[in-house]
């Protein structure tokens, strides 16, 4: 994190009650803790500071810094103690024991591989998971040298020889602890560590691990086995990947009434397999579709995968028709607060790719309430036909115009912020002439006092219609209302901009076809990408602008004529929507 120059930002010296909050940060976030210890890394009467840096890669970080020591790095929402932080309170989190030569391998900003990590007493050996943070501390000194994120969890580390197991986030030596205001910093000198015993150890014996025993297969075999055939042991070797298995010829030859039993145990085991019931709750929905995506999609899924469109291709198609998906509905209210516990709970990992986008960069498919859930059963396509997914179908829009206070008058009985269209506003109009008999000849009509504040003449002269219709409507909000496929209807108190295509010049003289604003109506780009891709025979994907609040489609080459023949002729859109699309089509290919 710190192996390369920051910039600070700002250092702004903390209240009391933001001491005390960042202490009791501290108390929640790390399950070591207790009162005694937090006051050791922030004591009550102390000058605490935090200093904001921008690192190398663009993330902003936080430093907090007590008594003009480093103890507390914020990532996000995620405090990280420092190494001087550890030297005052060494059992705030696991600590792996290294082999000395390797801290100044980290501290050149190498990650931590298995061999480096010394299991001489394995049976005490720390617990932790994937992804959580540990300390590392050599074999001569037990004062932490690095800290870092578990890439592995400990019992895969108990069990492998080879890969990364620590993925380094800070290190003593790094330039964090070169800076000129803690260069007096130097890291202690403590006895030779070594690991101490839990009560929730991984296993009580090292041993266990070593599989010298024949081991009892998870799940039965679906092949019945002869009472006089002795049973098969399965060996401790591992097997090697798509080996070929061989079976013999006494095994398949199956008596035909062991076959029918077979069969009916099969189709009674199945026939209990039901799908989860669909929650009511909103809190309940949003983690059923979350575990029906997983369950479906995480073996197949291309990764990472932004945050945004996690939501809207992925989670609302699975929510059943009957029903609606909302997070805003839920007791989350965002999307980041839902994928956070959910990150919590390890059913999937969330990081920060861009700046200000985050994105899925891991799901667990053999979490056990992945394996556990039931997804509601996709229907069955007709006999000869493959499964098709439903092309994406723009919304019907509608142009309509809400009843604003100058207007909601003349318009009685419609009330403020009625949403209504031309026609319905010029049924109100003429039900307003019939009333006051403001009729006049040549399909003229008077002006009463309500009409004259808004047209303008003086009273009982005469106007035309299209010029009270103009001048009403010219009184009112125009709206934009829309009607989705799956049902659901949102109004956009604005005119909805129309889908933009822009055909730029990027380096060595290549164009580019940009659409925009292309999710408003209900497509997807990714989908149509590989669409237009197909079609067109350009490469083309989804980017983002800088400064953009939604994805666009990204097209090599000048495809405005084939993209506004695929939009208007296939999916039905109507031309005022497409902005330049009179100038598209008639292009030539």
């Amino acid at each position: 994190m710190f192996g390369k120059a920051y910039k600070l930002k700002s250092n702004n010296t903390l209240k009391n009650s933001e001491k005390k909050n960042l202490a009791q940060r501290i108390l929640n976030e790390f399950p070591a803790a207790t009162d005694e210890k937090v006051k050791e890394v922030v004591p009550v009467k102390s000058n605490t500071s935090c200093m904001k840096l921008m690192l190398h890669s663009g993330e902003s970080v936080g430093v907090y810094v007590v008594d003009n020591v480093p103890m507390m790095i914020e990532t996000g929402d995620l405090l990280v103690p420092t190494v001087c932080a550890l030297w005052k309170v060494p059992d705030l989190l696991p600590t792996l024991i290294i082999h000395s030569p390797v801290l100044p391998k980290l501290a050149g900003g190498a990650p931590l591989y298995a061999p480096g990590v010394t299991l001489s007493d394995a049976a005490s050996f720390p617990r932790f998971p994937r992804g959580a943070l540990v300390a590392a501390a050599t074999a001569d000194n037990s004062a932490a040298g690095a800290i870092g994120r578990a890439a592995i969890s400990s019992t895969d580390l108990l069990r492998t020889t080879m890969g990364v197991c620590m993925e380094t986030l800070h290190v003593f030596g790094d330039l964090l602890c070169k800076e000129p205001k803690f260069a007096k910093l130097e890291r202690p000198k403590l006895q030779p560590p070594a690991y101490c015993p839990t009560a929730d150890n991984i296993t009580a014996d090292i041993a266990q691990l070593n599989i010298q025993q024949p081991i009892r297969e998870e799940w039965p075999s679906l092949v019945r086995e002869s009472k006089d055939t002795p049973p098969t042991v399965k060996l401790s070797h591992s097997p090697v990947l798509n080996e070929p298995k061989t079976i013999p010829e006494e095994e398949t030859q199956v008596d035909n009434n062991e076959v029918s039993e077979f069969d009916e145990t099969v189709m009674t085991d199945s026939s209990q397999i039901e799908e989860d019931p669909i929650p009511t709750d909103m809190d309940e929905l949003l983690q059923w579709c979350l575990l029906s995506f997983i369950k479906l999609e995480g073996k197949n899924l291309q990764l990472p995968l932004k945050t945004n469109l996690l939501y809207k291709n992925h989670l609302m198609p699975l929510c059943p028709s009957d029903r609606s998906l909302d997070v805003k509905k839920s007791s989350y209210k965002k999307m980041s607060k839902f994928l956070e516990a959910m990150q919590q709970e390890g059913l999937l990992e969330v990081r920060e790719v861009e700046k200000g986008v985050s994105a899925v960069v891991g799901v667990a498919t053999s979490h056990p309430r992945v394996r556990a859930h039931r997804p509601a059963p996709c229907p069955a396509p007709a006999p000869g036909h493959a499964p098709r997914r439903a092309a994406p179908r723009p919304p019907a829009v509608r142009d309509l115009y809400c009843v604003t206070a100058a207007v909601a008058q003349l318009l009685a009985p419609h009330k403020k912020g009625t949403a209504l269209s031309a026609a319905q506003v010029r049924a109100a109009l003429a039900e307003h002439v019939r009333a006051h008999h403001l009729a006049a000849q040549h399909g003229k009509l008077r002006t009463d006092p309500l009409l004259a504040a808004l047209v303008g003449p003086q009273v009982s002269e005469s106007i035309s219609w299209e010029s009270a219709m103009s001048a009403v409507l010219g009184k009112m909000t125009p709206s934009t209302e829309l009607h989705f496929p799956d049902g659901s209807v949102k109004l956009i108190k604005s005119r909805l901009e129309p889908i933009k295509m822009h055909v730029v010049t990027r380096s060595g003289n290549k164009k580019v076809t940009l659409v925009s604003n292309l999710e408003s109506y209900g497509f997807r780009p990714g989908e149509l990408a590989r669409e237009v891709q197909l079609g067109a025979a350009a490469s083309s994907g989804v980017t983002r602008s800088p400064g953009a609040k939604a994805d666009q489609l990204m097209v090599q080459g000048d495809q405005t004529h084939f993209i506004a023949k695929l939009l208007i002729e296939k999916y039905n859109l109507p031309k005022k929507y497409l902005e330049g699309a009179d100038k598209a089509l008639n292009k030539k290919k």
